[in-house]
């Protein structure tokens, strides 16, 4: 039989306030968790369901990538000692590769970056993103063109690389299924962020 000890002092009551906040705090958990399963869409955050964009945009893409491809051959690897011909050439070969998306959509007349409606704002996202890439890639041929080889880096956008939003937006998991339209590699040096 247990008999409380006289010195033994009594356990102090929950109050009635803290009982309600954590049934509370646990009702929303469950009823987050019960949305999360049940109701919440399975779209990705930049996925656009209209598939048209993505036909006109892997198009578009696919043709500036092959011209892109074309225009130097990188077999030899990267020249850890270019001289300043070499960063000049560099520098001519990265900002062509710059150019042809936008030459190809304006050809084409399907330019993936300019859309109306409720993918609008996705898309804007999307080409907002891929010009701070362009942007971080003339400011690494502007200071090849001046002879000095610093190392390509990036904008930091949402805590990492910049080409981490652009490559979640075109090849992610919930991405738009468009790896043709993700920034081409660069042509040499290690990326800092």
């Amino acid at each position: 039989m247990n008999v409380p000890f006289a010195d033994e002092p009594a356990r102090p009551r929950t109050s009635a306030w803290v009982k309600a906040v954590l049934v509370l705090c646990c009702a929303v958990v469950a009823s987050m968790w019960i949305y999360y399963f049940f109701f919440a869409t399975d779209e990705g955050v930049y996925q656009l369901q209209d598939k048209s964009w993505r036909v006109a945009a892997e198009q578009v893409c696919s043709a500036a990538s092959a011209e892109r491809e074309a225009l130097t051959d990188t077999s030899d690897g990267y020249i850890a000692n270019p001289t300043d011909e070499q960063m000049v050439q560099r520098a001519d070969i990265v900002d062509q590769a710059h150019r042809h998306p936008r030459a190809h959509a304006r050809r084409s007349g399907r330019d993936p970056g300019r859309q109306r409606g409720r993918r609008a704002t996705r898309v804007e996202f999307f080409a907002e993103n891929y010009r701070i890439v362009l942007a971080d890639r003339r400011r690494y041929t502007a200071s090849l063109r001046r002879f000095e080889l610093v190392p390509y880096s990036e904008t930091v956008v949402g805590g990492g690389p910049v080409t981490n939003v652009v490559l979640d937006f075109t090849a992610g998991v919930k991405g738009n299924d468009v790896p043709e339209c993700s920034p081409p590699g660069e042509l040499g040096g290690d990326v800092q962020v």
